[in-house]
C-alpha cells in the first residue's frame, strides 16, 4: 500500500492501483513505438560512433522495453521494474557514449519523475540514487581505458575539464534531488486529500446509512400508532354505526344522545390523527414557522421529561428555506433528547438566533457535562453533524459555564438551499391547505 493511505482507505489505494496499471500500458507502448526507428537508424549506423558492444546492449534494452509493451497480462509492477532496468540502461550508455548529449541529461531527470508517478516513492528513492550515480561517475568512467576499450568508446571525447565536469554534475545532481523532494512531498499531498476525501465519504455514506434507518423506525412507529391509535378508533366508530344502523333495522329509534359517544370517538380520532400528522412534519412551510414550533418543542419536552426548558430567540429569524428549518428543527430535538436522556439535566436552554449572515441554534444543559474522554459520538451525535454539514454549517460541543453541556450548530443564512421537499433523513413533508 501506498505510503500515507491508511487501511480505511482501501478504495483510494485500488483507484490508484487501476490508474497506474492504465497509464503502465500507455506508457511501455508508445516508448516501444518511439524507440523503434531511433534502434534501426543506429543499426544503420546513423547517430553518434559507437562500439558493437554498445550496439547489443541497446538492441538487449529494446527488445526488454518491447516485451513489456506485449505482454499485457503479466503484472503491471513487473514490467515497468523491467522496462526502467533497460531504460536505464540506455540512458547510462547515452551518457557514455555522448557525454552532455541531451537524451542523457534529459533521461536522468525524467525517469525518476515516471517512477514516482507509477510506482510510488519507494522506487523513487532508488531512482534518485541510480540517476546521480550515471551523473556522477559517467564522464570519468568512459576515460578508464578498460571502460573505454571494451564499449569501444573515444576516451578523447569528453565533456571538458574534470574540475567543471564535477562542478556540472554536482549543480544537475543538486537540482534533480531537489525537484523529486519537491515532487514527493506533492505526491503524498495529493494522495492524503484523496484518502481525506474517500473517509469523508465514507463517512458520509454511513451516515446516510445511519439516517435512512431512523426513518425507517420512524416509518414502522407511524405505522404502529396509525394501527393501534386511529385504525382502532376509526374501527369503534364504525362498530357503532352498524349498531346504529341494526337499531334502526329493528324497528327501533335513534335519538341525538345516541351520537355523541360517536362524535367524541371521532373527535378523538381527528386529535390523534393530528399529533401523527404533527410528528412526522412538525413545521409549517412559511419562513416564521421554525420559532414558534422551537418553543412548542421545549414546552413539550418541559411537560414530558419534568425538566425546567427555555426557550429564547433573538434577531432575524426567520427562515426562508423549509429544509434549512427542518434540519435545525430536528437537530434541537435531538439537543434536547440528549440533555434529558444523558446528560440528566434538570434546566435546559434553548437559543435561537438570527443574523444577516448565518442562524446560530445553541441548546445549553446543566447536566453531568462531557466525559474526561473525547466523546466518540452516538448515532445522534453523528446524524446532527450530518444535519450541520449538509446546510454548509458546523456543529461544536463545549462544556457549559458552571458544569453541564454546550451544543452550539451555526449555518449560513441563505435564501435557497438543499432540496425543500426532502430531509437528509428522508422526511417529506407536504402539508395540505
Amino acid at each position: 500500500m501506498e505510503p500515507g493511505l491508511g487501511p480505511e482507505s482501501a478504495a483510494v489505494e485500488a483507484a490508484l492501483v487501476a490508474w497506474r496499471r492504465k497509464a503502465a500500458n500507455v506508457l511501455l507502448a508508445a516508448s516501444a513505438a518511439v524507440y523503434l526507428p531511433v534502434f534501426v537508424l543506429l543499426g544503420l549506423g546513423y547517430g553518434p560512433p559507437v562500439g558493437s558492444q554498445v550496439k547489443a546492449l541497446c538492441y538487449t534494452a529494446y527488445l526488454v522495453i518491447a516485451a513489456t509493451a506485449l505482454l499485457r497480462r503479466a503484472e503491471y509492477r513487473t514490467r515497468l521494474c523491467a522496462y526502467f532496468v533497460a531504460s536505464y540502461l540506455v540512458v547510462a550508455l547515452g551518457n557514455l557514449a555522448v557525454p552532455g548529449g541531451p537524451y542523457g541529461q534529459v533521461g536522468l531527470v525524467a525517469q525518476p519523475i515516471l517512477i514516482l508517478v507509477l510506482c510510488g516513492s519507494t522506487a523513487t528513492r532508488v531512482a534518485i540514487l541510480a540517476s546521480v550515480t550515471i551523473l556522477a561517475s559517467a564522464p570519468f568512467l568512459r576515460v578508464l581505458p578498460g571502460v573505454a576499450r571494451a564499449l569501444a568508446l573515444d576516451p578523447a571525447r569528453t565533456t571538458g575539464p574534470s574540475h567543471l565536469v564535477w562542478f556540472q554534475a554536482a549543480v544537475l545532481a543538486a537540482l534533480l534531488v531537489i525537484l523529486l523532494i519537491l515532487l514527493d512531498r506533492f505526491h503524498h499531498f495529493l494522495l492524503g486529500a484523496l484518502a481525506a476525501q474517500c473517509r469523508g465519504m465514507q463517512v458520509r455514506q454511513r451516515l446516510e446509512r445511519e439516517m435512512a434507518g431512523i426513518s425507517d423506525g420512524e416509518r414502522r412507529r407511524l405505522g404502529q400508532d396509525l394501527h393501534d391509535g386511529v385504525c382502532q378508533q376509526v374501527t369503534a366508530a364504525l362498530l357503532r354505526c352498524q349498531a346504529l344502523e341494526r337499531r334502526l333495522e329493528r324497528g327501533g329509534t335513534v335519538s341525538s344522545t345516541d351520537f355523541a359517544p360517536l362524535s367524541s370517538l371521532l373527535a378523538d380520532t381527528i386529535d390523534d390523527a393530528r399529533n401523527v400528522a404533527r410528528g412526522l412534519c412538525p413545521l409549517e412551510p412559511e419562513p416564521e414557522a421554525l420559532a414558534p414550533a422551537l418553543r412548542a418543542l421545549t414546552k413539550r419536552t418541559q411537560e414530558l421529561a419534568a425538566v425546567r426548558c427555555e426557550c429564547t430567540t433573538a434577531g432575524d429569524v426567520r427562515v426562508a428555506d423549509p429544509a434549512t428549518a427542518q434540519h435545525l428543527y430536528r437537530i434541537a430535538q435531538e439537543a434536547l433528547s440528549n440533555a434529558v436522556r444523558h446528560a440528566k439535566a434538570s434546566r435546559i436552554r434553548l437559543e435561537f438566533r438570527g443574523t444577516d449572515g448565518e442562524f446560530t441554534l445553541q441548546v445549553e444543559d446543566d447536566g453531568v457535562g462531557l466525559p474526561a474522554a473525547a466523546p466518540a459520538g452516538g448515532m445522534g451525535l453523528r446524524t446532527m453533524m450530518y444535519r450541520a454539514e449538509v446546510l454548509g454549517g458546523k456543529l461544536t460541543l463545549a462544556p457549559a459555564a458552571g458544569g453541564g453541556t454546550r451544543v452550539t450548530c451555526r449555518v449560513p443564512r441563505a435564501e435557497g438551499g438543499p432540496d425543500a421537499k426532502t430531509d437528509s433523513g428522508g422526511e417529506q413533508c407536504l402539508r395540505a391547505a
